[in-house]
This record gives structure tokens, C-alpha cells and sequence, in this order.
């Protein structure tokens, strides 16, 4: 096989493609790319595009102009949702090509040449894969985004026994910190804090990152007060519950039958009103929503998420900052959700007590050294690092540093 970084070398976001001597395969893709079969005819064919997780700088690039007709296009049925929710709400942006194809957690299929296992992993989105694809004799394993400090899924993934693999492809993205803490310290270090406080929390928190918000539903539980969320994302936490129990999984996110749960009363909500496919839904929502009056009048008993925009409502709607907190991650890049800079700058520019968090939502270096040792590539290939030196110091010539558009031949 052959194995060449479209995107995300360096940088955020990601576009691998693996190349077989009958087709081709791009696992993720992240912004559209001028890429043989993308969007016209190529020999060798590229058969499809495999997305490891519903984050923009994952399948950006499978957005607006129409692809090919024939390339195939794979998600798990929880990202399509996902990655439709904005669309639909919104009528206008973007959207999914349709014929979305359906993979599921641990079961192999097969394109083309390549036979495909998708594996679940952690990471601040709905779901997150990694891919282990074998074609004439070898095997790449690539991570997509993912950490070991979220859940229980990374050790999982660790007992699956997959044997030595040819080349992985990893997320270098958390790769400059040896060990850092996981979400339940940094919650454990917030809750003391905001005992002793009275006005509203502001969390930074990606919409879709089910994982954190259940644990601000714990915060706000255990602090005596309520997670007020805006209708989009309680329509995600729905959703995210109703798809996986069809999968026989039971998943302990907060949702509309969560005691301290609040859904405000703004533009988002109301538009769930008029989308007919989510109407049973809404009809669940309807005693869970609060209007701006109960919100001013609570802000001293409420943890709110802000994601991509929400100053807007806050500015317009809330106004009063007095006594207010704000917490974000250390880690200066939200260029993965559109908006969200614009957001954490504005909340700054208040001059909120701010508590900076160390980011939790990439692998620290010491799981990736935990991964090599368990799977014992021949190759490391490191993509979306901003510290390459480290994978070639620490694994030597092992380390394969790919420039966006190198190609590597596995002899």
C-alpha cells in the first residue's frame, strides 16, 4: 500500500488516502481537495471516503460540490445525524451528499481491495472511529482523533487483537504533553470552585461533545444547580440515546427526562418546531423550556455550555455578566468548530474570572507510546502534530514525517 497526507500533516484537520494497485481509499476529508475521483473519473479509482468522526475538518470536504456519482461515502448512522443536524435546523448551508453508507463498531466490510474495521474510540465528538484497513498483505491502522483519558473505550480498543500492524497512522495533536489530566480532574478542581461562588458558569463546550456535557450534568447536580442547554443540543443528546439503544446500548447522557435540565427558549429551539421528523421529540421538550425571564432570574443556580455563537444570545438576552465565570480550554485552537474563537474571544473581552482547563481532547504522548508498544507498527506516521520532532526522536527511524501531498510506499 501506499500512504499519502492530503491534509493535516501539521495542522488541523485531516485527509489520508491509501492507495492498493486496484483503487483507492480516503479516510477522512477534511476540505475539498483538487484529488483525482474526488469529484471526476481517476485511474486508479478512488472508491470512497471513509469519516472517522463528525467534526468540519473531517468531512468538510464531501460538502457543497457534488462528488463523483458512484464514490461511496461511509459514517456511522449517529454522525450522519449529526452532520445533518445544522442543515436541517438551519435550511440553508452545505449538506451530506445523500446515500450515506452505514458502518458499525467492529464490523469489517470491504471495499474494493481493502477490508475495513472500524473500532471505537473517545474524543470530544458524538462518536470517533479508528480504522484498521488491510489490503495485498498489509495493514494500516489509523486512529482518526482520539485520547485514552476520557473513558473506558481507548483500553478496549487495546484488548482487540489485531496482531502487529504494517504502518499507524496516529493523532499527534496532544502529542507535546507527556501525561496531563483527564475531564473528571478538571471537573473535580471546578466544583469546589464554584461553591463558593454565586453567578452563572460559561463552559466552552463543542456541541456535540457528549462526553463533557454529561460530566457538567453531574457538576451541575452535585452543586445544586441546573444545565441549561439551548435546543440543539438537547436534540443531539436525544438523538445520541435514541440511535445507540437501537443498538442495545444504553448511554448515561443527560437528556429531557434529567431532573436538573434546562432548554432555553431561543431561535434554536423554536426551529425544532417545524422540523415534523423530531415532532415527538419537541412534543418531550415542551415542559423542559424555560423563557429569558427564569433564566435572568436564576443565573446565580445555572452551568451553561456556550458553543460556536451563543454570545450572541447571551448579549442580546442575558446581559448581565455580574458574578459570572468563565471557563475554556488551554488549548487555543477551536478551528475545528467555526464560530467557537469568535465566541471564547468575546467572553474574554468581558474580563469574566476565567479558569483555564488543560485541553482533554487528543491523546497525550505517553497512550500514543501505549498504542505503539500494543499494536508494534513497522511505521509511525504522525499527522495533525505541531511537534514532529518528538515521534522521530522517541521511535527513530520508525518515524515516517509526511509532509501534506508525500507519499510513503510500505516495502
Amino acid at each position: 500500500m501506499k500512504i499519502t497526507i492530503h491534509r493535516g500533516a501539521a495542522g488541523p484537520g485531516a485527509c489520508v488516502e491509501l492507495a492498493a494497485a486496484k483503487g483507492r481509499l480516503l479516510l477522512d476529508c477534511g476540505a475539498p481537495l483538487d484529488l483525482p475521483g474526488l469529484y471526476e473519473k481517476s485511474s486508479p479509482p478512488l472508491l470512497a471516503v471513509l469519516v472517522s468522526h463528525p467534526h468540519l475538518g473531517h468531512y468538510a470536504g464531501v460538502l457543497g460540490e457534488p462528488l463523483r456519482p458512484g464514490l461511496q461515502v461511509y459514517m456511522s448512522e449517529v454522525m450522519e445525524e449529526i452532520a445533518r443536524l445544522p442543515g436541517k435546523m438551519s435550511g440553508k448551508g452545505a449538506e451530506l451528499p445523500k446515500g450515506i453508507l452505514h458502518y458499525s463498531r467492529n464490523r469489517r466490510f470491504t471495499v474494493g481491495p481493502f477490508a475495513v474495521t472500524p473500532y471505537l474510540m473517545d474524543h470530544t465528538s458524538a462518536e470517533a472511529y479508528a480504522f484498521l484497513v488491510e489490503a495485498e498483505g498489509q495493514k494500516v491502522l489509523y486512529t482518526g482523533h482520539f485520547r485514552e483519558h476520557g473513558n473506558k473505550i481507548f483500553k478496549q480498543f487495546l484488548a482487540v487483537k489485531t496482531g502487529p500492524v504494517d504502518a499507524l497512522v496516529v493523532d499527534g495533536a496532544g502529542a507535546g504533553l507527556e501525561k496531563g489530566p483527564d475531564e473528571e480532574e478538571v471537573l473535580d478542581h471546578v466544583e469546589p470552585m464554584l461553591k463558593g461562588r454565586r453567578g452563572a458558569l460559561y463552559f466552552m463546550c463543542a456541541g456535540q461533545d457528549m462526553g463533557l456535557l454529561a460530566r457538567l450534568a453531574y457538576l451541575a447536580r452535585n452543586t445544586k444547580r441546573f444545565l441549561v442547554v439551548d435546543g440543539y443540543t438537547a436534540l443531539a443528546l436525544e438523538r445520541m440515546k435514541e440511535l445507540a439503544l437501537k443498538q442495545g446500548v444504553e448511554l448515561k447522557l443527560p437528556g429531557l427526562d434529567t431532573e436538573y435540565l434546562r432548554v432555553i427558549r431561543n431561535a434554536a429551539t423554536q426551529r425544532i418546531y417545524r422540523l415534523s421528523e423530531y415532532k415527538e421529540i419537541f412534543a418531550r421538550m415542551r415542559p423542559k423550556l424555560y423563557g429569558w425571564d427564569w433564566v435572568r432570574a436564576n443565573l446565580p443556580k445555572l452551568v451553561i455550555p456556550v458553543r460556536a455563537n451563543s454570545q450572541l444570545w447571551v448579549e442580546e438576552e442575558v446581559r448581565d455578566l455580574a458574578n459570572a465565570s468563565f471557563i475554556c480550554s488551554g488549548w487555543d485552537d477551536y478551528a475545528e468548530e467555526p464560530g467557537m474563537a469568535g465566541t471564547r474571544d468575546w467572553f474574554r473581552a468581558r474580563r469574566l474570572p476565567e479558569t483555564e482547563v488543560p485541553t482533554t481532547g487528543h491523546a497525550y504522548f505517553s497512550t500514543i507510546r501505549k498504542l505503539d508498544e500494543n499494536r508494534k507498527p513497522r511505521y509511525i506516521i504522525p499527522f495533525n502534530t505541531a511537534c514532529p520532532e518528538k515521534f522521530s526522536h522517541t521511535f527513530g527511524k520508525r518515524a515516517k514525517l509526511l509532509a501534506d501531498g508525500e507519499e510513503f510506499t510500505l516495502e
